[in-house]
């Protein structure tokens, strides 16, 4: 399909080549037929290993293609402020209509000085939206690039944590650290995707869940990190 067109595999061993084989000194028929069996048959289990590697190796790749704009897309974006909040997705948005109203909001809150803040989010998020707008033909505000940067309405919390270096934290960990909430249990953010698609209640639920506890997470610590909201 249309995310299989970007993945690169491996390369791929060579043919086997009967010609390559070397026979040292054996002249004797018997001999040489069983060194060639001998390296065909290492060549065979080189390529069962190499298939299996193969196969891991793209299911490695699709796990993680969600996180590309190339192969992902936005589902969802949920906006908190105190104790209220917004999931911009449901009730079956497309992603075009999902980045419209999140640049409307966007918008909003650079025009009246607020801020978004987020953890990673001037990192992937941000970026990702972007690109995923760029791809619908969707048009970005002007007032989201300063230059080089990004707008200083958005606030990441995971660059504020770093101190001004590049250290990557979790927003999970950071969290537990404060003693601000942690992930659910037995959930991660690799499986959001196939909650939210799943067309099951329940599981489109435990989507919606995940996603308003990182908005309480990504709160809590911007209250204790002393950012202004």
């Amino acid at each position: 399909g249309q995310i299989a067109q970007f993945y690169n595999p491996p390369p791929a061993l060579p043919p086997f080549d009967e010609s390559a084989v070397k026979y040292g000194q054996r002249k004797d028929p018997a001999k040489r037929a069983e060194k060639l069996a001998t390296v065909k048959a290492d060549y065979e289990t080189k390529l069962a290993a190499e298939a299996s590697d193969r196969d891991a190796h793209k299911c490695e790749w699709a796990s993680r293609a969600a996180l590309s704009p190339l192969t992902g897309q936005v589902l969802a974006i949920g906006i908190r402020k105190e104790e209220k909040w917004v999931c911009i997705g449901e009730g079956g948005a497309t992603e075009a209509d999902i980045l419209t109203a999140w640049w409307d909001v966007y918008k909003r809150y650079h025009t009246d000085k607020g801020r978004l803040v987020g953890w990673n989010s001037n990192g992937f998020d941000v970026p990702f939206m972007v690109r995923r707008s760029w791809v619908h033909d969707i048009a970005v505000p002007e007032s989201v690039f300063d230059g080089r940067y990004l707008s200083r309405t958005f606030v990441d919390l995971m660059q504020l944590w770093g101190c001004g270096s590049r250290e990557y934290e979790k927003l999970d960990t950071v969290a537990k650290f404060f003693g601000a909430g942690g992930k659910p249990e037995g959930v991660t953010g690799a499986h959001f995707a196939a909650l939210w698609n799943s067309g099951d209640a329940a599981s489109r639920q435990a989507a919606v869940d995940y996603l308003h506890n990182d908005l309480i997470m990504t709160w809590k610590l911007a209250e204790r990190m002393r950012v202004i909201l």
